[in-house]
């Protein structure tokens, strides 16, 4: 099965869809599908190269800030986009096409993926790893998912499932299959103390006990709340240490807006005179195993809702305790009192609330023992990347492939 595989970014872009991409399409390959990835050109990098066993493919035609601005200019992107999609379809002799989020914008751009696949008889998949985009036209993305004849529509949630089928109801129901997120359980595994304090010294947080917050530094994702919660946490245990992934370069329209919330969030770190216990990070995606596996709780606290939160899952597979809000997805990800804590998602109630469960978890070696196997177990049972692999190809064989 040759299968072609369209999303507007890849690495070394971060965020969570080009993880779920890396993570998901060498599985593919080593299930004996062959992969091929149609994204966006990247400073530094080939338009080709052969990346874990995935062809990777890159071209203007997928860059959003050139869709952008091409739109401001062109009448007419369509013939452009069309002829993408056609040679890469006919280049690679693709058989099925999973599209990841094409519903977020530029109804050409999916309407012309569709024409290439109908015309060629091949199934044409819409993965669907958000309900909404906060910076995107919600119409626009309902007229792309219920307008355009896609073969099924893959949820990667049941919240953004039933999300869609309370917002656009036109759209039959047994359109929808649910896939849910999987994770590499080989790569983010618990470690033996001896090789987590390794690691905490390798990263500089030798002595601490550390709080991951791996969400994207964007106001919906709560790093602000979850930052006032932090005097109440080192009142108790002065060597804590918030540690937030990073200011990484993500594809989002309203970069005034996410420059505003980076000052935002260091405003409040030196109003509350917590900088020695918080850490922001630049790292890559190849850190966050080890960065997940060494904290001592692992937080996300979004304020939106999430549509799936595959980093709490990561953290369940490294045996370390998840604490979310009760946004979206998140409830299908975390166990509440099993695997970790679920808190309210307001972000006035958040600083109180997390710090309470941070403060019960570093207060309770064997509870956050007990939560940490709990949430190993059951990322074996449920969040497996083998098994969503193994759905995507047999979804791509069965539907005509």
């Amino acid at each position: 099965m040759r299968i072609g595989v369209v999303h507007w970014g890849f690495l070394p872009r971060g965020g969570g869809v080009e993880a779920h991409l890396a993570t998901v399409c060498p599985e593919m390959v080593k299930q004996g599908a062959e992969v091929f990835l149609l994204t966006e050109t990247f400073s530094g990098f080939p338009e080709e190269e052969l990346l874990n066993g995935v062809k990777v493919i890159r071209s203007d035609g997928m860059s959003i800030p050139r869709l952008d601005e091409r739109k401001k200019i062109e009448e007419d992107l369509y013939p452009s986009v069309y002829e993408m999609f056609a040679d890469f379809i006919e280049k690679y002799q693709i058989q099925a096409v999973q599209a990841h989020n094409l519903h977020m914008d530029f109804y050409f751009l999916s309407k012309a993926l569709n024409d290439v696949c109908w015309e060629r008889k091949i199934p044409c998949f819409l993965i669907i790893h958000n309900q909404e985009f906060i910076d995107r036209d919600y119409e626009r993305m309902k007229r792309i998912l219920r307008d355009l004849p896609w073969t099924k529509l893959i949820p990667i949630s049941q919240f953004i499932s039933k999300e869609l089928q309370r917002n656009i109801p036109e759209i039959p129901k047994n359109k929808y299959r649910v896939i849910r997120h999987g994770t590499d359980l080989d790569v983010f595994r618990p470690l033996p103390k001896e090789e987590r304090e390794g690691l905490k010294e390798k990263y500089g947080f030798k002595g601490h006990r550390v709080i991951l917050h791996p969400a994207r530094m964007l106001r919906w994702k709560g790093i602000v709340p979850a930052i006032k919660a932090m005097p109440a946490v080192i009142k108790r245990f002065p060597d804590v240490k918030l540690v937030l992934t990073g200011k990484v370069s993500a594809i989002v329209k309203g970069q005034k807006d996410v420059k505003e919330y980076y000052a935002l969030v260091d405003e409040t770190i030196a109003e509350l005179s917590i900088k020695d216990n918080v850490h922001i990070g630049n790292y890559k995606f190849s850190d966050i195993p080890n960065l997940t596996t060494l904290a001592d709780v692992s937080i996300y606290t979004t304020i939106g809702e999430e549509p799936f939160g595959l980093c709490p899952v990561e953290a369940n597979a490294c045996g370390v305790p998840a604490i979310v809000t009760a946004s979206g997805g998140l409830l299908e990800t975390v166990a509440d009192k099993k695997t970790g804590f679920i808190i309210s998602k307001d972000e006035n109630k958040i600083p109180a609330e997390l710090a309470d469960r941070v403060l019960k978890i570093f207060s309770d070696p064997d509870l956050a023992d007990k939560m940490g196997k709990v949430g190993r177990k059951r990322a074996e049972e449920m969040f497996d990347k083998k098994r969503m692999a193994k759905e995507l190809i047999d979804l791509c064989s069965s539907e005509g492939g």
